[in-house]
């Protein structure tokens, strides 16, 4: 078991990927640029390992250290978290990161309802990517922000969605470029498609 403390104070959002398809490549080497401390669950440890990049952190299974200690060796130092049968990766992910004063994470996801497991543990800065989706943690119920027409917002969960009028088909399309303001009493994930006005 490795004992190294590379969870750096103050740097970059750690990154934790628990589905490497979440976006682009290309998305993701914009999250890679500042040296974040990369976390990796076991599912995606060989598609990680294939973008040629330095991982710091892996989430695997009980049992399963030692033979990924020996698979990870030109990766070294790599801290690896074991988890037991049922126990929840992102949990693990998240008290990693907490015993490093980390303050400030990108989560790559599957589905939606990971959102929700993620919504107790938020005291870090949270933005999850899902199927080219950014999705912000809105701590505090309010939002203002400039965004340019044609892009696309949802909210999560349902029950918050329910109390803006703009959401009541789902997603809401920005007709023209400026400021929106979003105000609930409870905190939210505000989600962005991505790839509006990229090009």
């Amino acid at each position: 078991m490795s004992s190294h403390h590379i969870v750096r104070e103050d740097q970059e959002p750690a990154l934790l990927i628990l589905n490497a398809h979440a976006i682009s490549f290309e998305k993701i080497q914009e999250l890679l640029e500042w040296m974040p401390t990369v976390i990796v669950a076991e599912s995606e440890i060989e598609t990680v390992l294939a973008w040629g990049i330095k991982i710091d952190v892996v989430l695997v299974p009980d049992g399963m250290a030692d033979y990924w200690q020996e698979k990870l060796i030109e990766q070294a130092p790599v801290n690896i978290i074991s988890f037991q049968n049922g126990e929840n990766t992102i949990n693990s992910a998240f008290q990693f990161l907490k015993s490093g004063k980390a303050t400030a994470v990108n989560c790559l996801l599957k589905t939606e309802a990971d959102l929700e497991r993620i919504e107790g543990l938020s005291s870090f800065d949270v933005d999850c990517f899902i199927e080219n989706t950014r999705w912000s943690w809105i701590k505090s119920g309010h939002i203002e922000k400039w965004l340019p027409k044609g892009a696309r917002l949802q909210i999560f969960p349902f029950k918050v969605r329910n109390e803006f009028v703009e959401f009541v088909s789902g997603g809401w399309m920005i007709e023209k470029d400026g400021i929106i303001k979003l105000k609930s009493q409870k905190p939210f994930w505000m989600g962005e498609e991505l790839g509006v006005n990229n090009h």
